[in-house]
């Protein structure tokens, strides 16, 4: 019979802290048994070994600097960094949440899978959402000043005005040597108190600068937003996930 593995050696195997391993868990994306009376988390070694593969080499403890860029036009697909998920290159995505930490799960791992391959990545999220990833990633040994000083990471709160971001991303996503990647959770939107139209002019101006070596990820809280808010998100991207499920949209 396999020997199981506790959440420390799961930790090690992954080189993550135990702390990541149980939220990984919690989020159901990484696979556990629940042994005895305490339902204390179990690994089998086959499921962590093919969870790393789809992670690709973690970023702790590795330098911050740049890898080759990524190849034009991948016609395998771009790891998103979790659930084994491959899309096109060139792809604008959103993602409809239920709970912020999934929400945060997945942009961690989104993040990672950037460094990963030494693409500039751009976060944009509210102010407390964004200290959590950043503190997040850098308990997990990501040496997140080290890349904001060599704008490899680049995170913010948003612009005031659809413009304003448009020209920010244009700007970063242009100057980016090895690829760009952007995640938002877009309830910076209603912090900056945008309209319905506002966030939807932002959205379709994405899908103009769609091109390879580009990705973009868009989070939509289904607690937060209204109906017609959601349905302009699935209208406005050639991908969704929901529940770890990867759905090509009509767009």
């Amino acid at each position: 019979m396999e020997k199981l593995l506790n959440v420390r050696q799961a930790a090690a195997l992954l080189n993550v802290s135990q702390m990541t391993i149980r939220r990984w868990t919690n989020d159901g994306l990484l696979t556990c048994f629940r042994i005895g009376k305490k339902r204390e988390r179990r690994f089998s070694e086959a499921d962590l070994h093919a969870f790393l593969a789809g992670r690709t080499d973690p970023v702790a403890g590795a330098t911050a600097a740049p890898a080759p860029n990524r190849p034009a036009g991948r016609t395998d697909g771009v790891s998103l960094g979790f659930a084994n998920l491959h899309i096109p290159d060139g792809t604008h995505l959103t993602h409809l949440y239920l709970d912020r930490s999934e929400a945060l799960g997945i942009q961690g791992f989104f993040v990672r899978q950037g460094l990963n391959t030494g693409e500039t990545v751009m976060v944009v999220a509210p102010a407390d959402q964004r200290d959590t990833l950043l503190d997040t990633l850098a308990r997990d040994g990501i040496p997140v000043q080290d890349l904001i000083q060599q704008d490899r990471l680049i995170h913010g709160t948003g612009k005031q005005t659809p413009e304003q971001m448009i020209a920010l991303i244009a700007r970063i996503s242009s100057s980016a040597q090895s690829g760009f990647r952007l995640v938002g959770d877009m309830s910076w939107t209603t912090v900056a108190g945008w309209s319905l139209e506002q966030t939807k002019a932002l959205e379709e101006s994405t899908n103009t600068r769609l091109a390879p070596g580009l990705l973009f990820l868009c989070q939509y809280s289904l607690t937060e937003f209204s109906g017609a808010q959601t349905m302009m998100a699935l209208e406005t991207h050639g991908f969704s996930i929901y529940k770890n499920k990867l759905t090509r949209l009509h767009f």
